[in-house]
Parts: C-alpha cells; structure tokens; sequence
C-alpha cells in the first residue's frame, strides 16, 4: 500500500512526497560533486564517491519533477 504525504505548512501544502526526496537527493548529489572537486582524494577513495554519486544520480532521474 502506497501513502502520499505531503508537507504541509499553515494549511497550505508546499511539497509532495517525491519532491521532497528529490530535493534531498539533489542536495546530497551537490554535497557529493564539491567533495570529488577537490584533488585531496585517494583513487579508491574517489571511485567509492563518484559510484555513490552515480547511483545517487540516477534516484534523482527515478524521483524527478514530471
């Protein structure tokens, strides 16, 4: 069974409950980008964040504003 939440805020309703995890996604997917631009990284250390990135990437694409 599926529930759709939304945010609600003085009775009027902001976000559904898809834009909100896309927006979290997103978040986390800027968070991840300024990491990787950094050159302080080791190669595993940098190929574990740019897979997280991808995957995270693609919930983005799952989640996104139709």
């Amino acid at each position: 069974m599926k529930v759709k939440v939304t945010y609600v805020h003085n009775g009027v309703c902001l976000y559904s409950d898809n834009e909100i995890i896309w927006r979290a996604l997103r978040s986390r997917c800027g968070v991840l980008e300024r990491v990787l631009a950094k050159n302080t990284l080791t190669l595993v250390e940098r190929r574990q964040l740019q897979d997280e990135y991808e995957r995270t990437f693609a919930l983005t694409e799952k989640f996104s504003k139709r």
